[in-house]
């Protein structure tokens, strides 16, 4: 089966799991038959009004938005492997989601209800610091690498410091949120993430080939015409913004941006110009998916979904270390 083949076979399984994950849920108000019923003549009855209310005001922008997410962590995930040759980097390994939780976190202490534009001023200002680092220590990346591992220790020590002074009955909405959730998240968290999927899944098809060449190295690159420096500093800027607007959305979501690229090359085993949307339909599959774990698996209880993508995390690394050995 060849890449084209294979990447129609992604994306029908990820429409898939999308239309699965509108229609399952706590509530028999919205299942298969009344979505299609839905699609169909639209809501006549009150029982299709109220399937009405749960497909728009609930399923779908929080299944949409989890898509976008997870395309987001997925291009963040790829782009900054093949910019440092580390199969392990990933946005939040340079420090953006203790950038955005800290801005979270102080927004929350000062009495603002709504973190995200906090969120995001936060994740940003250690994009720009990561960027300032970049433009001199470009040659030296795992260097860098390691600059932003401190810098969200160290936001991460500020998160905790300030969560020890919430009153406790707060402390469990904020951790929810730290832990990432798509709950409660209507159509203007979805409006803000998904353009900025799309716009980045554009840039990054434009840079395939770059990419490509920095695999041979960044002397052997500079030698088949690519502004090696530039190419750096462009990736780790667009893998930032794309951290950062899904931290401020939805909070600290692990393991997909590492997870995605590594299957996606698995699977796809062919240049950025395919891998690309591979890693994001493989992304958009975790994340949905997750999502729909950490809303059913428990009856009446729902887990933030960063819990579930790291346990899938932990499982996918461990059989990684099983077949190198």
């Amino acid at each position: 089966m060849n890449s084209a083949a294979r990447l129609i076979l992604l994306g029908l399984s990820a429409v898939a799991l999308m239309i699965a994950a509108v229609c399952i849920g706590p509530t028999s108000l919205l299942d298969f038959s009344r979505l299609v019923e839905l699609m169909r003549s639209g809501p006549p009855s009150p029982e299709l009004q109220r399937a009405s209310i749960v497909l728009w005001e609930l399923r779908a922008p929080r299944v949409l938005l989890a898509a976008a997410a997870g395309a987001n962590l997925a291009l963040g995930g790829l782009l900054l492997q093949a910019i440092f040759r580390n199969p392990l980097a990933e946005p939040y390994l340079l420090g953006l989601s203790s950038g955005g939780a800290l801005g979270a976190v102080l927004a929350l202490a000062a009495g603002i209800t709504s973190p995200t534009g906090p969120a995001l001023a936060g994740s940003l200002a250690m994009a720009g610091i990561i960027l300032l680092l970049c433009r001199r220590v470009a040659s030296d990346l795992p260097s860098l690498l390691l600059a932003g591992v401190a810098l969200g220790a160290l936001a991460q020590a500020f998160v905790t410091a300030i969560i020890l002074r919430f009153d406790p009955s707060a402390l469990r909405g904020i951790l929810f949120w730290l832990m990432g959730s798509f709950a409660g998240q209507g159509w203007s968290a979805t409006a803000l993430v998904f353009p900025v999927a799309l716009v980045g899944l554009i840039l990054s098809l434009l840079l395939h080939r770059p990419l490509d060449l920095l695999a041979l190295g960044g002397e052997a690159a500079h030698h088949l015409g690519v502004r090696v420096r530039a190419m750096q500093i462009a990736g780790i800027a667009l893998a930032s913004a794309l951290a950062a607007v899904t931290v401020a959305a939805c909070g600290a979501i692990g393991f997909v941006g590492l997870m995605a690229p590594h299957l996606a090359r698995r699977i796809i085993a062919a240049p950025h110009a395919a891998s690309i949307p591979g890693s994001v339909l493989i992304g958009i599959m975790l994340t949905v998916g997750s999502d729909l774990i950490a809303r059913t698996l428990l009856v009446g209880v729902e887990l933030p979904v960063g819990i579930v993508t790291s346990a899938l995390g932990c499982i996918f690394f461990l059989a990684l270390l099983r077949q190198k050995r």
